[in-house]
């Protein structure tokens, strides 16, 4: 957590250091994250340091998973002239965690995994109104818009009974965003983030450990990014 407040300073500073040829919008952001599939390799290491015998790893597939909270901080910089005002850069720092549960499968035991994740991400976004004037701006800064985007960053994980790691996380966004009073803005949005997995190593504690890891599919970077989260979040921003 001391990291999350690090990083929501330093968005902070530069929402307040970004150019004025910006609309500048910071906002907090909070929701569910909805884990993908997960499956679970259970490992003992022995006391010399060495790898575990072959009785002594144990895999489990499609394991229990639990909704988890997300938090995020947000400073976005929307261009403020011509074709400029339809494209942003963000940046965001963002926490967020769940628990996974495999089923009884002896000799390893039953643990309940708790995963937490810190990332900052990077992302550029693409936003539409959609009202008051369907495609164009009012010029009033109380339109209703669309936007989605995509973005990358580092990505701290810490697994209970495991390991933890920095490796890099992408995600892509959508959603909708609509004025309330003055400058206060909610936002609906969707994301889909991907991670890496979490494995252990001979060097960590011996005893049993456990290795986290996702679901093979076709966007997958590469063979070890292939944890999946489907965060469903509503935001409170505020535009200077």
């Amino acid at each position: 957590m001391r990291n999350l407040a690090a990083l929501v300073m330093l968005a902070l500073w530069l929402g307040s250091s970004a150019p004025a040829a910006a609309e500048i919008i910071l906002g907090l952001t909070g929701g569910l994250v909805i884990p993908g599939d997960q499956d679970l390799v259970f490992q003992e290491y022995p006391e010399d340091g060495g790898f575990p015998a072959t009785d002594r790893v144990i895999g489990q597939k499609n394991v229990d998973e639990s909704l988890g909270p997300l938090v995020a901080a947000t400073v976005t910089a929307w261009g403020d002239w011509s074709f400029l005002r339809y494209f942003a850069l963000q940046l965001e720092p963002v926490y967020w965690s769940m628990q996974a549960k495999g089923a009884p499968s002896p000799p390893a035991p039953r643990f309940t995994v708790h995963e937490q994740r810190v990332a900052v991400f990077f992302s550029a976004l693409a936003r539409l109104p959609v009202y008051p004037e369907p495609g164009r701006f009012s010029g009033t800064g109380r339109d209703s818009f669309a936007y989605l985007g995509a973005g990358f960053g580092p990505v701290h994980s810490s697994v209970s009974h495991g390991a933890s790691s920095w490796d890099l996380g992408y995600q892509l966004l959508a959603g909708v965003s609509i004025p309330v009073v003055s400058k206060l803005r909610v936002r609906l949005e969707g994301r889909y983030i991907l991670t890496a997995d979490v494995d252990t190593i001979s060097r960590d504690s011996p005893g049993w450990r456990v290795d986290t890891s996702g679901f093979r599919h076709g966007f997958t970077p590469n063979r070890y990014s292939d944890t999946q989260f489907f965060p469903l979040l509503v935001g409170v921003d505020w535009r200077f």
